[in-house]
């Protein structure tokens, strides 16, 4: 596996160094981008990864490493590196946390998943099927954020009750919410984005379920992966951790509390509930859509923890250990590599560079363009916000199709899909980042349990966009 690393080690720094060097000097002459701090960013990125895949330092140390040294080095301002610890998606985290443990703290959970592991009849690969559809299918008309936020709890439960490491589950979980939630418009943000970008090209907008004619079948072939071949690799991972059980035994099923399961029942359905019907208001009570559609999801989050703690069902100490500080850290650090890619046009110049390179493959130009889309999407996502991914990628591909005389909607396609379906990295997606704690996984944990992956959906992205959607 030292191998495997050092390969990756060398593929992401030559990928995002060498290559946008061939373009750098036209870059920087047509732009008022300054190329030194373009540099910079792209070093502190390099260094990020090194560190990560190597753990040579704790990796919440090396997610502090990241804004310290862009805001010493003057890239982006302390405002910016650090705002990480106010976004919605981490303060999302941090809530749900403590929603969903008192679930566990209370019982229900422990229910639930008694009832999971008694429909799976206790088989491992069952389990893994079962948890993976309901996730996928969840994600796909909720986010896959809440999705992987609800089901945390639920899955501790299933491990403890089934004697099943929770390792063997975690990724599984986080991995379907990814593959689920691009099967539809509102599964995830990186979608709606590119329905943005293709909507002001002439009105022009995707269906619900256009994302799923490509996604449905990379959702099956995800399952059948981790579910035969995936489960050997999770299994190899589990075998190399001992974990220490810190709180109750496997097997002890914590006591159902009648007074305090209500409230804790009642809250965590109602902010469900909630995150569920934001993006589906303006079809069932339209003079109230624009209200509720714009309330954020980390808004019904955070009232739930309120009520949870006014309530007395967790109390506070138990709400602060509920929370897995090493999620909330290492997503609010790496948070601020969005504004210095950005700000520096740092993603830019190695997006623009890698679609400039594209052009002396002498294939079609429409595919060798999606190609490098999707490939750049994939790779820039594994280190950045897959929202700011998308965000920063989908005029570029909208631009690109225009001038390439072509039908835009493939491109645009292929980096929401790109952008959707990441594997390799913890901060990756959302959920990837949710599980790293809980599931005690290393930085390599995640490349080995979804390189393979990883490439088959690069491979099948790059199959069928084209055939359902024509250039």
């Amino acid at each position: 596996m030292k191998k495997l690393r050092l390969l990756f080690i060398l593929l992401f720094s030559f990928t995002i160094t060498i290559i946008p060097s061939i373009a750098f000097a036209a870059e920087t002459a047509k732009s008022n981008t300054d190329p030194i701090k373009i540099w910079i960013v792209i070093g502190v990125l390099v260094l990020a990864a090194v560190l990560f895949l190597t753990e040579a330092i704790p990796l919440v140390a090396t997610s502090m490493l990241v804004p310290f040294l862009l805001v010493v080095l003057q890239v982006i301002p302390f405002s910016d590196a650090f705002s990480g610890f106010s976004d919605k998606w981490v303060l999302l985290f941090l809530f749900m946390f403590i929603i969903g443990d008192s679930l566990f703290q209370v019982g229900v959970a422990d229910k639930i998943g008694q009832s999971i592991i008694k429909f799976a009849k206790n088989n491992e690969t069952r389990l893994v099927v079962y948890v993976m559809l309901v996730s996928g299918i969840m994600s796909a008309f909720l986010s896959n954020t809440g999705t992987a936020a609800c089901l945390l709890p639920i899955m501790i439960a299933i491990s403890k009750s089934s004697g099943i490491s929770i390792r063997k589950l975690l990724i599984p979980m986080a991995f379907a919410t990814s593959l689920g939630g691009s099967l539809t418009l509102i599964g995830t943000p990186p979608n709606g984005i590119v329905q943005s970008a293709y909507e002001s090209f002439g009105g022009n907008t995707f269906s619900f379920f256009d994302y799923g004619k490509v996604s449905i079948f990379i959702f099956v072939v995800g399952i059948i992966f981790i579910a035969t071949y995936g489960k050997k690799v999770l299994a190899k991972l589990d075998t190399t951790k001992t974990e220490k059980v810190e709180s109750s035994p496997e097997h002890i099923s914590i006591k159902y509390d009648k007074k305090k399961a209500p409230i804790a029942i009642t809250v965590f359905t109602l902010v469900i509930l909630f995150m569920v019907m934001g993006p589906l208001w303006k079809n069932i009570f339209p003079p109230v859509a624009g209200y509720f559609k714009s309330v954020p999801l980390t808004a019904y989050a955070i009232i739930g923890a309120v009520v949870i703690l006014a309530t007395r069902v967790v109390t506070v100490k138990q709400a602060f250990k509920a929370v897995d500080w090493t999620t909330i850290f290492l997503f609010a650090g790496m948070l601020s590599m969005k504004p210095a890619l950005i700000n520096t046009g740092a993603a830019k110049f190695i997006g623009d560079a890698m679609i400039h390179a594209s052009y002396s493959v002498s294939i079609n130009p429409n595919y060798a363009i999606l190609i490098a889309l999707i490939l750049i999407s994939v790779i820039v996502t594994n280190f950045m916000s897959n929202t700011a991914t998308a965000a920063l990628f989908a005029p570029i591909a909208l631009e690109v199709g225009i001038l390439l005389h072509c039908n835009p909607a493939p491109l645009l396609i292929g980096v929401g899909l790109a952008c959707s379906v990441c594997f390799l990295t913890p901060v990756a997606t959302p959920p990837n980042t949710l599980i790293l704690g809980p599931g005690k996984y290393s930085f390599m944990d995640y490349i080995k349990a979804g390189w393979l992956l990883q490439l088959i959906v690069v491979i099948m992205l790059i199959i069928l966009i084209p055939i359902f959607f024509p250039f």
